[in-house]
């Protein structure tokens, strides 16, 4: 337990409201520390006094600050996640912190969580700052305190009150807040499906293509949900961190695409009114099981209403743009192997920083002037990268400019697997069934694309 600690985020809190209010609220909070290992304070004073036992710190799991105020006291909260032998979850939305505890200097991968007060910050505000938290390291973004978020927000309430004590965001106030930041959002929908209870909501294989396009970014991503709570269901928001595939099945061709995405499990996001890293498990399609649920006497779902993902102002294209190319690209090669291949093509489309793409093109088994003339390919920072893979084997690979104009050109590189005699077989498909096959590619420079791929091979 570490006494009279000053928390920057709850003193920003504590000037904007608490030190107003009648009750002598104090300014200082305690720090929980926690350790997987067991020892008595005789042994910690004997570490503290130490050069270094690595031992003995790799058992540091971090800390919660406990807030001096009413029921609410959940603050500033950097925990470790559990290690997965199967290395099957990815905490794509997590950073590395440096803790100082006594005058040791420690540091522990996490994302920085905390409770909402419903004074200062409702839910998305906490999705907001816990978003940012990852976001100003990558990004030069500013870290806001929740307050700071709160006002950046509007300087009224979604029903018009009052800011604070605040009632919560709504989408809009959402969007602005994280435009203050320096960030934009894009805000996703489509592919809805129809609740009784709720009306339309988001389909599970749209949450999880859109978790998994973005997530090499590293920015959590905000999901508006709803939740079961009474008789009703109420909105919350959560910031997503991480996910876990299942093992990919190897099935027979099929006549619709077939995404990568799909073998996403659960996923992981920081719920403020449960705790960080908080799992949800896909169930039916757009269903989702999770605390809430479980805690539900009738054990109803967990519904998505919007996605909202932060990405940068240089970040144009959406991953809506490019899944419309994919589409026709996989109709046509659908077409050509028709009757070759004993199992389905599997798409997975992802941005990625361009220098994240030339370190794994690295690996790729191209030729040395191959490798070459793409490493020093001048490329945007951002890349719209679209894999094309049969059985776990990487067939071709799509890279497209991230930054440039919708309904320009937007490809870059096409880099393919094949043997030679395919390649040409391919190109000689396309030439021939051109009037046929140039249509099935739902984009206004479809013809600009069509060549690009004969070209390519």
């Amino acid at each position: 337990m570490e006494e009279n600690y000053i928390s920057k985020d709850f003193l920003d809190g504590y000037s904007t409201y608490y030190s107003y209010c009648f009750e002598n609220y104090p300014k200082v909070c305690r720090r929980i520390h926690f350790f997987r290992n067991e020892f008595d304070a005789k042994e910690l004073t004997k570490q503290l006094l130490k050069d270094d036992d690595p031992e003995f710190w790799e058992g540091y799991l971090g800390f919660i600050v406990v807030k001096p105020i009413p029921i609410t006291v959940i603050g500033l909260t950097l925990l470790k996640t559990y290690s997965d032998p199967e290395d099957s979850r990815s905490f794509w939305g997590t950073r590395q912190y440096l803790i100082h505890l006594f005058g040791k200097q420690l540091k522990i991968e996490s994302l920085a969580f905390q409770e909402q007060d419903s004074v200062i910050a409702a839910c998305a505000t906490t999705a907001i700052w816990s978003m940012l938290n990852k976001a100003s390291l990558n990004f030069h973004t500013s870290l806001k305190s929740p307050s700071q978020i709160t006002r950046d927000a509007d300087n009224i309430s979604p029903d018009g009150s009052r800011l604070f004590p605040n009632k919560g965001l709504s989408i809009l106030q959402i969007c602005q807040a994280i435009v203050n930041s320096g960030l934009v959002s894009e805000i996703k929908r489509p592919n809805i499906r129809h609740s009784k209870e709720m009306g339309q909501v988001v389909s599970g294989v749209y949450i999880r293509k859109i978790l998994n396009a973005y997530s090499s970014l590293g920015i959590p991503i905000i999901l508006v949900i709803k939740v079961p709570f009474g008789e009703n269901y109420g909105a919350h928001a959560i910031a997503v961190s991480g996910f876990k595939f299942i093992k990919p099945q190897i099935t027979a061709p099929k006549d619709e695409i077939t995404w990568h995405s799909d073998n996403i499990e659960k996923i992981y996001a920081h719920d403020d009114q449960w705790g960080p890293f908080a799992r949800l498990t896909f169930l039916n399609d757009g269903e989702l099981e999770n605390h809430w649920t479980k805690n539900d006497p009738k054990k109803r779902p967990t519904l998505v209403q919007y996605i909202i993902v932060p990405v940068f102002p240089k970040v144009r294209i959406s991953y809506e743009d490019i899944e419309a190319i994919v589409l026709g690209l996989d109709l046509i090669l659908r077409l050509f192997f028709t009757n070759k291949i004993v199992a389905d093509l599997v798409w997975d489309i992802k941005i990625l920083y361009s220098q994240d793409h030339k370190n794994g093109m690295r690996q790729y088994p191209l030729s040395e002037p191959a490798k070459i003339n793409r490493l020093t390919l001048s490329l945007p920072k951002y890349v719209w990268v679209a894999n094309c893979s049969v059985a776990g084997q990487k067939m071709m690979e799509f890279v497209f400019d991230a930054t440039g104009v919708q309904n320009a050109m937007l490809g870059i590189d096409i880099i393919c697997f094949f043997s030679r005699k395919i390649r040409l077989d391919l190109q000689s498909f396309l030439r021939t069934n051109k009037q046929m096959l140039e249509p099935l590619i739902k984009h206004k420079g479809r013809g600009n694309y069509y060549k690009f791929f004969i070209e390519s091979l």
